[in-house]
């Protein structure tokens, strides 16, 4: 028999991650508007590693169908990968079984659908990771070795994760679009694991026994918590899921198939500023989306020159800015972009306005780093400095409270709901 991990009884969730932010309705009705980054690719896992109970592989169960013989087995389940299929939404009823009514999965978003192949590769953004893979179960009679059945399935499969908690949801949907022969009546059921520094009691697993059809959507979810939680903790961990299909005319079922999630879930309580834990993806380096005609367009005007005259940060194709969170250091980039004292090369502010710079000082890339290749444009009112192209820094005078409310509401926003932390990649797009 293979080797699996216990099953759980299906058990309510108590809490699901969420994501809040302490950006104005204002901006918040803005952003949601903006055009959103595109997810980046990872990679397929590896065979070895999505058919993780090695026993479950139709190859291990043809290797050894004379020893499942010898031991009676008549009708033995395997999985096995199939050719890639067009990704489709599950719409499946509701369940029939009253106990499992009130269940209801998160929605994979709709970009899952638009990037997928159904190959089983992954795609993640700073707060998402999805996975489409096509796999059939195939029934082979022992010893003849014939089929005499399969499913044709998807796994649907979406991990997210808050900015506002240490706990970070990991769902499957199994999807049977095609089948034959000797599976009607088949169940599927799961478990899940976390692994690096997080906890996952029984609880916070809901993967009961449900049917499987074309017209069903069975579903898993598992509610790992980083341990990640004291101040200044920073951990990563990954997750992953299991699923196993079952018959009362099979012999055998296929045993625990497993999916891990390629890219660490990020966890920290070290993100400045930020007095909770929260996670993100860090592999994929956020972007801040600031509009021409949005809030703030003197500063979206300015930063969008200053990256066209050659400074780093602009996506997709610029060299990423890194936050920067040391206050000296931040002080000390500001101070050579925007001194105020006619001693030090200061400008002079004209009425209402303050001098904005970029790259921002909570970077690395701030004007400390090269302090002699200071520019300007010819809208932004500062006589000392003239215009140049490559790298640098730019000070521009902007409106006071527009510079005032894009630093406050904008950027540092920005820096909390993705969690940047010291050394963190992040760039700035423009749009109109």
């Amino acid at each position: 028999m293979a080797l699996t991990l216990a099953l759980l009884p299906a058990q309510a969730i108590a809490a699901t991650p969420h994501s809040q932010t302490s950006a104005s309705p204002e901006r918040a009705s803005a952003a949601a508007e903006l055009p959103h980054p595109e997810p980046q690719k990872a990679r397929r896992p590896a065979a070895s590693a999505e058919l993780a109970s090695g026993d479950s592989s139709c190859e291990k169960v043809r290797s050894r169908i004379d020893a499942l013989a010898a031991e009676g087995q008549k009708t033995v389940a395997c999985v096995a990968p199939a050719p890639a299929h067009e990704p489709v939404a599950p719409e499946a009823d509701a369940s029939t079984d009253s106990a499992l009514a009130d269940r209801e999965p998160v929605p994979v978003p709709d970009w899952c659908y638009d990037v997928s192949d159904g190959d089983g590769t992954w795609y993640f953004t700073r707060s998402e990771a999805c996975s489409i893979d096509t796999l059939s179960v195939d029934v082979i009679n022992i010893p003849t070795g014939e089929l005499t059945g399969q499913i044709y399935y998807q796994t649907n499969e979406f991990v997210y994760t808050a900015d506002d908690s240490p706990t970070w949801g990991h769902q499957v949907t199994i999807r049977m679009y095609d089948g034959w022969g000797q599976v009607s009546g088949t169940t599927v059921q799961g478990d899940a694991i976390c692994d690096g520094p997080c906890t996952l009691p029984a609880t916070d697993i809901d993967f009961p026994a449900q049917s499987v059809s074309v017209g069903s959507a069975p579903w898993g979810e598992a509610l790992p918590t980083s341990t990640a939680t004291a101040a200044g903790a920073i951990g990563e961990a990954k997750s992953t899921m299991y699923w196993e299909f079952d018959n009362p005319s099979w012999t055998e079922g296929t045993g625990l198939i497993g999916s891990q999630v390629v890219v660490p879930v990020r966890c920290d309580n070290d993100t400045k500023g930020i007095t909770t834990p929260g996670c993100v993806f860090k592999d994929y380096a956020p972007v801040n989306v600031v509009s021409l005609s949005g809030l703030y367009p003197n500063y979206a005007r300015h930063i969008q020159d200053a990256q066209e005259s050659g400074l780093p940060g602009a996506y997709p194709d610029g060299q990423p800015l890194t936050r920067q969170t040391d206050d000296a250091a931040i002080t000390t980039n500001r101070g050579t972009a925007c001194p105020r004292a006619s001693s030090s090369g200061g400008y002079p502010r004209p009425t209402g306005y303050s001098c904005d710079e970029y790259p921002f000082a909570s970077s690395h890339e701030g004007a400390a780093s090269n302090p002699l290749l200071g520019r300007t444009f010819d809208w932004c009112q500062i006589s000392t400095l003239t215009s140049r192209t490559g790298p640098g820094w730019s000070a521009c005078m902007i409106p006071a409270e527009e510079n005032t409310a894009a630093g406050r509401d904008d950027l540092r926003v920005f820096y909390n709901e993705n969690r940047v932390l010291e050394d963190d990649a992040f760039y700035v797009w423009i749009v109109q």
